[in-house]
């Protein structure tokens, strides 16, 4: 049937069904001027006839157009230049979906983290909306795109399932058609700072100074990791650094300017904890490139678990002590399972929270 699909080839359709219909009318009148119609069957049965073979047409006309259900699925990022953690988390949906016979459709924005750009990703999927049978969707600045992505899950109707980025403070403000499943931000930088916690108090520091490095995704990370710090040792020193956009260059830099500062103040840097591991990995660089006595006994921590930071934690000769892990394949697995239950009409619960693990060395 898909041969005859009206909007994908317009002109097949109607030749075919223009065609159809002619042999269709031009039967009836044969009947008609033959006689047969009137002499062997009663005049009423006519018009009965006629609204037959009307309907028959109509019906053909729909079953022939009707398109072929859709096989694809959307996946909207809000970032990919140099993020890994996401590529990973790409290449595992798409492995995914693909084992159910399902087409990937990768929608990769124009600038990092950028809401307009997320915004026109999201009216391209609704422009075409009737080729999805549902979609994921990783948001970006969620604060300013609340109304975007409730109007977009309304006017849509797909399954939509958000995933890594939390787009709504309250179940209650989910639409009907969308769930969330992924890790916590607040767990993740709970378990930073009770591991940072653990280590400086294991080291005997009172006093110590932990420079966070962060970004303006994923607040919550940062702000839970200073809370616990903070309640833990009163007297932590803290110094915290939200513009390096989850970018290693970035954190290089940040950490490198943050070193001479201390080095001209003869202050110690304790610890550093980067909110994704490759401003970690940017931090563990700009230690290793800028001599000070302040880094002497410096630790760094991230959030991920990129296989590059878990395979440098596990060599145990650098900085990077430890990384928060979460786990692309589960995350991956889950959220497509949820997508799968909601294009089947299934209940499925408003929040599913999987829990992020430790990476520590040794």
């Amino acid at each position: 049937m898909a041969l005859l699909d009206r909007d994908r080839t317009p002109v097949r359709f109607t030749v075919v069904t223009s065609v159809v219909s002619g042999l269709i009318v031009a039967g009836s009148i044969a009947l008609a001027r033959s006689g047969l119609l009137t002499s062997s069957v009663p005049l009423w049965s006519l018009p009965v006839a006629i609204a037959l073979t009307a309907t028959s047409l109509v019906l053909l006309r729909k079953m022939v157009s009707r398109p072929a259900q859709a096989r694809q699925v959307f996946v909207v990022v809000p970032a990919f230049e140099q993020k890994y953690w996401l590529a990973g988390l790409v290449r595992r949906l798409h492995g995914r979906i693909d084992r159910d016979g399902v087409d990937m459709v990768l929608k990769l924005p124009a600038c990092d983290y950028d809401a307009s750009a997320q915004a026109h990703l999201l009216g391209r999927v609704q422009d075409r909306h009737a080729a999805y049978m549902g979609g994921i969707v990783v948001a970006t600045a969620v604060d300013q795109q609340r109304a975007t992505l409730t109007e977009f899950c309304a006017s849509s109707g797909l399954p939509v399932v958000f995933t890594d980025a939390e787009p709504f403070e309250h179940e209650h403000e989910y639409p009907d058609n969308a769930v969330y499943v992924g890790y916590r931000s607040a767990q993740l930088g709970e378990l930073a700072g009770t591991w940072l916690t653990q280590h400086l108090r294991q080291r005997g520091m009172t006093r110590p100074h932990v420079l966070i490095i962060a970004s303006r995704e994923h607040t919550a990370r940062q702000e839970q990791c200073r809370k616990v710090l903070r309640n833990a040792i009163p007297d932590v020193s803290i110094t915290e650094l939200s513009d390096c956009d989850f970018r290693r260059s970035r954190a290089y830099d940040a950490v490198r300017a943050h070193i001479r500062r201390l080095g001209s103040r003869e202050i110690r840097l304790d610890a550093v904890f980067c909110t994704n591991d490759e401003m970690a990995l940017g931090a563990v660089d700009a230690i290793g490139s800028t001599p000070s006595a302040a880094t002497q006994d410096t630790v760094v921590i991230g959030i991920d678990g990129i296989a590059e930071a878990r395979a440098l934690i596990d060599k145990g000769k650098s900085p990077l002590r430890a990384t928060v892990v979460q786990d692309a394949n589960r995350l991956a697995e889950r959220t497509v399972l949820a997508l799968e239950a909601l294009h089947k009409d299934k209940k499925v619960q408003k929040r599913t929270y999987l829990e992020g693990q430790l990476h520590p060395a040794g």
